[in-house]
């Protein structure tokens, strides 16, 4: 027991270790992002046009660091104030599949290719279901509920800067505490799962990572099990990097793992239910569909990518974990203790 515990620890900490700077440097960049790229200033680009709103939403929504329950308030907001139905959904699936620490995180423990992959998959999946929308709007459905703050408690990133800040330092400033405080609060339970969680399925898997049997790992049944587990789990776009690259390391194909990365941050049963207020039933079903079919074809197609550039995928975990300076370990720290800090503020928050 205590050996396999060793393990556990060990997998996580170089996980962190090979991450952490990454992320942090993607946690400044999503600062200065919250700040271009705010509800009210999204409003205005995204412009009320409905095919045009679709790619503009995709557009802006690939960046934007807001996982997939602080998404729909913002997605709300944006369908009152006149958004196309095309234009909402585009935002609701861009944005939460990624986001510019995201990105990072993915380049840091995978490789280029899957790292470029997932946010052009982001985009494609986002502007095919939101002119499948479009082709729908103005038929007849049933009228979506407008989201009241309490129809998601959970809901829990500040979606605008809500200051008077003025000049670049102050407003840098700004963005670098939205993303230090209120930010990294609200990604770090799913942060500190999705490393344990990471870490777990690493010791399980062994040095090798090639302990899963064949048939998980090849052909359909990756994509199956991709979609299967990705459809109803809560993870954000961040949180997911590391489990997707020990799966990766796994024998998964970088197709299954794209699908997954996609499938996963933009959909889990409590984001459908609210969405079936802000959209309707039609309009949720139609969502779903299109985030599985797009994802699946984006997914095969970078498998075929893979094979025809006779590169194979690269999980890069523990890569570098031994010969890591005090500079690496020290972000590995900090981001710890960001993380701990924070979930067990919340914890204790939610207890009192």
């Amino acid at each position: 027991m205590v050996p396999f515990l060793t393990n556990w620890a060990g997998a996580t900490w170089q996980m962190l270790v090979d991450s952490a700077f990454f992320f942090l440097l993607g946690l400044v960049l999503a600062g200065v992002v919250w700040l271009v790229l705010n509800e009210t200033n999204a409003r205005r680009l995204v412009g009320d046009k409905r095919h045009q709103s679709v790619f503009r939403a995709a557009i802006i929504g690939v960046p934007l660091p807001l996982c997939s329950c602080s998404v729909l308030p913002v997605a709300s907001q944006l369908r009152g104030s006149g958004i196309s139905r095309g234009g909402t959904v585009s935002f609701l699936i861009a944005t939460p599949e990624s986001s510019i620490d995201s990105i990072l995180l993915t380049y840091s423990l995978t490789d280029p290719l899957l790292t470029v992959a997932r946010p052009i998959t982001a985009f494609l999946t986002a502007v095919v279901a939101g002119l499948t929308e479009s082709s729908f709007e103005g038929r007849a459905e049933e009228s979506p509920v407008p989201l009241a703050a309490a129809d998601c408690d959970d809901c829990c990133c500040e979606t605008s800067p809500k200051t008077k800040t003025s000049g670049l330092i102050g407003r840098l400033g700004e963005g670098l505490r939205h993303s230090f405080t209120t930010l990294i609060a609200d990604l770090a339970p799913y942060l500190l799962m999705g490393y344990l969680l990471a870490g777990l399925v690493g010791a399980l898997l062994g040095p090798d990572m090639t302990q899963l049997p064949a048939f998980l790992t090849s052909g359909w049944a990756a994509y199956i099990g991709a979609t299967l587990v990705g459809v109803p789990l809560y993870v954000c776009a961040t949180s997911s990097t590391p489990l997707a690259a020990v799966l990766l390391a796994s024998g998964f194909p970088p197709g299954a793992i794209l699908v997954f990365l996609m499938v996963g941050p933009a959909t889990n049963i409590a984001a459908l239910t609210v969405l079936k207020k802000i959209l309707g039933f039609g309009s949720t079903v139609r969502y779903l569909v299109s985030i599985v079919l797009v994802s699946v074809v984006c997914g095969l197609l970078l498998d075929w990518l893979y094979d025809i550039a006779g590169v194979a995928p690269d999980y890069l975990l523990g890569a570098h974990a031994s010969e890591a300076g005090w500079f690496h370990i020290s972000c590995a720290v900090i981001l710890s203790a960001l993380i701990v800090w924070h979930t067990l503020k919340a914890r204790f928050k939610a207890f009192a």
